[in-house]
Parts: C-alpha cells; sequence; structure tokens
C-alpha cells in the first residue's frame, strides 16, 4: 500500500468510527475496486481499529485475501474466515483453526448455523460471537450468480437482525451499486448507512 492508500483507509475508519455498535454499513466502490476495497477495510479494521472479526467469502477462496493481507503485512491473529466458494472452485480445501467452510454460495443461509455452532463451543479456534466486532461480507453482488433477489433480500435482513443481537458488532457488506441497482436499493432499504468509497476517495485526492 502506497501513503495515499493508507490515507484513504484512515479516511473510511473515520467515518465508520461513530457509527460501529449494531450498525449495518453498506460499503459502495466500484466493480474493479471491490477486492481492494476488501482489503483496505481490513486493514483499517484490524490494525488501525484493533478490533476483532469475520470475513465472509462469498467471491473468491479465502487464501487469496490472506495471502494480500499476508503481503501487506496485515495481522489476521484477529481474523476468522467463513469460506462459501472452496467447495466448488476446484481449490484445495485446507483445514485450519481460521476458517469454516460452507457448501457453497447456494447454502449460504448455513452461515447462521455455522455462527451458532461456533457460540456453542464447536468451532476449534474460533472466537465467539460476543468477542467479535465487525462481520465483514465480501462482494454481496456476487449472490446473485447462484440465489434469487427474494432469497437475497431475506439473507439481508437475517444478517441485520444477527448483527442487532450483539451491541458491539458491526456489518458491512460492499456492492457496486451502480452495477446492481435492485440490490442497492434492497440495502439501502434494510441498511443504516451507505458510505461511497469514490467519494471518500477523491477528497483523499484534493
Amino acid at each position: 500500500m502506497n501513503q495515499r492508500d493508507l490515507q484513504f483507509v484512515e479516511k473510511i475508519m473515520e467515518e465508520i468510527r461513530g457509527l460501529r455498535n449494531s450498525a449495518t454499513l453498506v460499503f459502495n466502490t466500484t466493480f474493479t475496486q471491490i477486492g481492494k476495497t476488501n482489503l483496505l477495510l481490513l486493514k483499517g479494521l484490524l490494525d488501525i481499529e484493533q478490533l476483532t472479526g469475520y470475513f465472509i467469502v462469498l467471491d473468491r477462496p479465502h487464501q487469496y485475501m490472506s495471502y494480500l493481507l499476508h503481503m501487506h503485512k496485515v495481522s489476521q491473529e484477529n481474523l476468522w474466515f467463513i469460506d462459501s466458494v472452496t467447495h466448488q472452485s476446484g481449490v484445495k480445501m485446507e483445514l485450519s483453526d481460521r476458517v469454516e467452510f460452507l457448501e457453497g454460495p447456494f447454502h449460504v443461509e448455513n452461515l447462521f448455523k455455522t455462527f451458532e455452532m461456533i457460540n456453542d463451543g464447536k468451532g476449534k479456534g474460533f472466537v465467539s460471537m460476543d468477542r467479535v466486532d465487525f462481520l465483514l461480507v465480501d462482494n454481496i453482488a456476487t449472490m446473485l450468480n447462484y440465489n434469487n433477489i427474494e432469497q437475497i433480500e431475506e439473507f439481508v435482513i437475517s444478517l441485520k437482525a444477527y448483527i442487532e443481537k450483539y451491541p458491539h458488532m458491526m456489518g458491512g457488506v460492499t456492492i457496486d451499486k451502480e452495477s446492481h441497482p435492485e440490490l442497492s436499493e434492497i440495502l439501502l432499504e434494510h441498511y443504516d448507512y451507505m458510505i461511497d468509497l469514490e467519494d471518500l476517495k477523491k477528497d483523499v485526492e484534493k
């Protein structure tokens, strides 16, 4: 990351610091920047804010983001992955006490069963939900490849209800609202705030 990236990360963290408790946030960015956006968000949440959280993988196997975090020297000590992609990607599934695998994005509703399993102490090495500061969902529009819009809306509502059970937990999803206006409308209807990262980036570049 260059100096401008780091300034951008700090700008994003300034935006979310006062919104964290039980908040659900939508991070709007261009489609080509979603991967980098998630990296910057995790950099800020883990390194700057020193928070604990889960990254819910919908787009690429978790190894991709784990590798990027390692390359940019972002500590993963307080990060766990829920991976819904590896089962169908052809990538070798490596068991770890940092990753829980879902059957695939067709079964994303199993995410909540996974959280309950973790709370019941059945997920070795996983931090329980009452100690989690954030849940970050990778490129939620990917779900459109496997689920209809009604199923995704149900997931969006269920995720918000789950986050609201925990007073200090924040939820965040990334999307390109221009590419997916119907899904963006659903997110805006149910979630608390949309942060336009393209506008924030322009402020940094001035």
